[in-house]
């Protein structure tokens, strides 16, 4: 074995939060990434059971059985300090529903005491510099860490005051049985997939972190999009090699109650018009290959006027319809 290079690590230089699934892997969708800067601290607290010791004494009065036990590592709490409201983030984080504007834009968020605090999970990696160390050419140094398997967080304490404003999530914690594999990201594939229970992964790395983005983005197998346009939403799925999508049927819930639709191989395109403007949740199930949600909101339909009708003209929108929403892939 090659001798270990050892790194200073200083400063947290941004974060990316990644929603997860029921077996905590990455869950595919419309929002289910984001990086940030926004934060100020992460806590890591080691949660230990300690162990039991036996001892059984003798009619003598001494130890005949002894036994000291051992005590079992339980995962790390988790609590992370933001100086920054992203509602999406938390919303990922907490599980908490997020609050929409008229056009589907977010713009906050909610505290309900109905969501259990495991409801949700997610991912995390921070990206940390490293001082004095030598890097060929343009690259950096970095320590990067990653926790693969997150859950239970809740906005906690805070003061509003004469004084900047920060948010806490606390309550997280880690847990077993992480689906992360070596990673949904091409900029930090690892190098040999992770065990199920591991809880955290600390390495030195010279590839650059991503750019901070706007708010939550999309996180979709390659190949893969979703556009709305009016009333019409269209999903194009990859079917050519390398993806896991190739001589797969794909079955379709659009969220509107209509019929689940399959698409079977070598079909890639889907599109499905709605009745009623609204808020839809549409459920794209692979089989083998990643389950994806897609959120569509639907501003573009004009209900019909009705002749006689006094506040038919009220009824009518009288701007046009909302920005089309699309998702891209996130990888290359």
């Amino acid at each position: 074995m090659a001798n270990a290079q050892s790194f200073p690590l200083v400063r947290g230089r941004i974060m990316r939060v990644t929603a997860t699934d029921g077996c905590c892997g990455p869950a595919f969708g419309s929002d289910s990434s984001i990086v940030t800067e926004g934060f100020v601290s992460v806590a890591l607290t080691a949660n230990i059971t300690e162990a039991e010791e036996i001892v059984v004494t003798n009619a003598n009065g001494k130890a005949c059985v002894r036994d000291p036990g051992s005590p079992t590592f339980d995962g790390y709490g988790v609590e992370i300090t933001f100086c920054e409201v992203q509602p999406c983030l938390f919303s990922m984080i907490t599980g908490q529903p997020v609050v929409l504007d008229g056009t589907g834009q977010v713009i906050g968020f909610k505290m309900n005491s109905k969501i259990a605090l495991d409801a949700s999970g997610f991912a995390l990696e921070v990206w940390m510099g490293v001082p004095g160390v030598a890097c060929t050419g343009d690259e950096g140094a970095y320590g990067y860490l990653l926790l693969p398997c997150i859950s239970g967080g809740v906005i906690g304490d805070f003061t509003i005051e004469n004084a900047a404003i920060t948010f806490t999530v606390t309550g997280a914690a880690t847990r077993d049985g992480n689906g992360w594999g070596v990673g949904p990201y091409v900029d930090t594939q690892l190098p040999v997939a992770l065990d199920e229970d591991d809880h955290l992964y600390v390495v030195f790395t010279t590839q650059a972190p991503p750019e901070a983005t706007d708010g939550c983005v999309p996180l979709i197998p390659t190949g893969m999009s979703f556009e709305v346009a009016g009333d019409t939403v269209t999903l194009t799925i990859p079917r050519t090699a390398p993806s896991c999508y190739e001589g797969v049927s794909v079955s379709i819930d659009w969220g509107d109650g209509s019929a689940v639709e399959t698409i079977a191989s070598p079909t890639a395109t889907a599109t499905h018009t709605y009745d009623a403007n609204g808020f839809y949740s549409v459920d794209v199930d692979g089989g083998i290959c990643p389950r994806v949600t897609f959120d569509a909101f639907i501003t573009g339909i004009i209900p019909p006027t009705v002749l006689g009708d006094p506040g038919a003209a009220a009824a009518a929108p009288s701007g046009p319809a909302g920005p089309a929403k699309s998702g891209t892939s996130t990888e290359k």
